[in-house]
């Protein structure tokens, strides 16, 4: 699809130095270093606290009670070790 985008000289120099070294289109190269930046697995944030912040579900609320469901889940499944200690 075309389209005109405004980038940052950075950005602009990095996609036509891939562009040169792999003789691909500039905008093949732009679209391939968006999509693996889109691919990249994400930075764990922390809270002013310093404890991390997981990410949920969008549209699906963390609640006390799906908090104990997985890990009354996660007791329940967990299997002994060799000296009966769970």
């Amino acid at each position: 699809m075309r389209t005109t985008l405004d980038l940052d000289p950075v950005v602009l120099s990095a996609a036509r130095a891939k562009a040169a070294a792999e003789h691909i289109s500039l905008g093949k190269a732009v679209s391939e270093l968006a999509l693996s930046g889109l691919k990249a697995p994400r930075a764990p944030r922390s809270a002013p606290s310093g404890f991390p912040v997981l990410s949920g579900v969008p549209g699906r609320p963390v609640t006390d009670e799906l908090v104990a469901s997985y890990r009354d889940h996660e007791i329940d499944g967990d299997e002994a070790d060799d000296d009966g200690v769970a």
